[in-house]
C-alpha cells in the first residue's frame, strides 16, 4: 500500500487528510514497499483519540466564529467602497457626510476585529475550563464506581452534587 491510498483509507473512516498525513508521518513509505493495513492502523493509533477529536472540535468552532466575524468585516468593507464611490461622484455637501459614514464604518471594523481576537481567547479560556470540569467530574464518578458500601456512594454522590451546585 502506498501513502496516497494509506491517506484515502484513513480519510474514508472519517480523518481529514492533512490529520492522516501528520499520522503517517512516522512511516517511510520511500524505502518500505509492502506496508500492510496494519501497520498504517498501528500509526494512525498512536495519533488518534480524545485528543484529537477535541483538537478538530475546538478548530472547527474557532473557524467558525472567526467566519462569522470576516463576514461581517467584508459588508463593512463593501459598504465603505460605495460610500467612497459617492463621495467621488456626490456633491461637497454629501461627500463631508459620507466621509463621515466612511470613517464610522472603518471605527467598526478596528471593533469587530479587537472582538474577535477577544473572543478566540474566550473560546479557548471556556474549552479549558469545560475540560478540567470533566477531568473532575470523571474523576469522581471512578471513586462512586469503586466504593462498594451504599450509605457511602449516598455521601459521595450527595458531595459531589454539592460542588458541581456552586
Amino acid at each position: 500500500m502506498n501513502k496516497t491510498e494509506a491517506i484515502e483509507l484513513l480519510n474514508h473512516e472519517g480523518w481529514t487528510k492533512a490529520d492522516a498525513r501528520r499520522a503517517l508521518e512516522s512511516i517511510n513509505f520511500k524505502t518500505n514497499t509492502d506496508i500492510d493495513e496494519l501497520t498504517i492502523r498501528r500509526a494512525a493509533s498512536q495519533f488518534a483519540g480524545a485528543e484529537l477529536i477535541k483538537r478538530q472540535n475546538l478548530q472547527r468552532a474557532q473557524k467558525g466564529m472567526v467566519t462569522k466575524r470576516n463576514k461581517e468585516i467584508q459588508l463593512y468593507i463593501v459598504q465603505i467602497e460605495e460610500l467612497t464611490l459617492k463621495i467621488g461622484s456626490g456633491n461637497s455637501e454629501n461627500s463631508a457626510e459620507l466621509e463621515k459614514q466612511v470613517k464610522e464604518l472603518k471605527d467598526k471594523i478596528s471593533k469587530l476585529v479587537q472582538v474577535n481576537d477577544v473572543l478566540k481567547k474566550d473560546n479557548r479560556n471556556l474549552k479549558n475550563i469545560v475540560d478540567e470540569i470533566r477531568f473532575k467530574l470523571t474523576v469522581e464518578i471512578k471513586h462512586l464506581l469503586n466504593l462498594q458500601n451504599l450509605l457511602e456512594i449516598r455521601k459521595r454522590l450527595i458531595e459531589l452534587l454539592k460542588s458541581t451546585l456552586g
